[in-house]
């Protein structure tokens, strides 16, 4: 009984701890804790290979990160105007599929912004930054909400009677809606210093990087927590 009351805590105190840790010493360096975020995703799928509620919202977080680092590569090519329009054309067929996220409205602000800024700097003859960047990060995590969101009905197509919903669905979904909005805001204030000369302000710009680790140390600490709340019980009754 004292085992099955104080293990769960304990674990959560310890784990808590070293995954803060891991995030303030990881501070700067995207390459290993990358590896950290990975690390973690793979172990929880080792841990929670029977559970394929878990396994479906780590398969969501993976094709996430894929396709982030697809899209690193692929604004970084030689086709900028293509991959330009490519990405305009698809937030703005997004926007119209999945008007019922509140992330749709943003994103819809953020491309209209960006095509404004895009027009004028063309008529001006500017070297344009890529902002288009942004509008991917955006797009990035609408699809990740709208997966989340499907995840039990997909799940029920491919194991009959086993898919649920989890609270590690709603934490992953909120953590998205998140970064939609720091991303955002961060979007219009970089818009807003490139095109008005007298608006120097770089406030959410400096404070992005502390804040969209913070989400991703937190992410961390949620997949582990909320996928060990659901093993623990099983472990403690074998």
């Amino acid at each position: 009984m004292l085992l099955a009351h104080y293990l769960p805590k304990i674990i959560t105190a310890l784990f808590g701890g070293l995954f803060i840790f891991a995030g303030v010493y990881t501070f700067g360096n995207a390459l290993i804790f990358d590896r950290i975020f990975i690390g973690v995703l793979i172990f929880t799928a080792i841990v929670c290979r029977k559970n394929v509620n878990v396994l479906g919202v780590l398969v969501i977080l993976v094709i996430q990160r894929v396709l982030e680092e697809f899209g690193w590569v692929v604004i970084g090519s030689e086709y900028l105007y293509f991959v330009k329009v490519m990405f305009y054309l698809i937030a703005a067929w997004l926007c119209y599929k999945m008007h019922y996220d509140l992330i749709s409205k943003m994103l819809l602000l953020c491309l209209i912004a960006a095509m404004g800024s895009e027009l004028y700097w063309f008529i001006y003859d500017i070297k344009p930054p890529l902002v288009h960047w942004f509008v991917f990060t955006v797009v990035l995590t609408l699809l990740a909400r709208h997966m989340i969101f499907l995840r039990v009905s997909l799940t029920e197509d491919y194991f009959p009677n086993k898919g649920e919903s989890i609270n590690l669905d709603w934490q992953i979904y909120k953590l998205n809606g998140v970064a939609a909005a720091v991303q955002s805001i961060v979007m219009l204030e970089y818009l807003l210093r490139n095109l008005l000369s007298f608006f120097t302000v770089k406030f959410f710009y400096s404070i992005t990087p502390y804040v969209m680790h913070a989400i991703a140390t937190y992410a961390i600490w949620v997949i582990f927590h909320e996928s060990y709340k659901l093993l623990i019980p099983k472990l403690l009754r074998a």
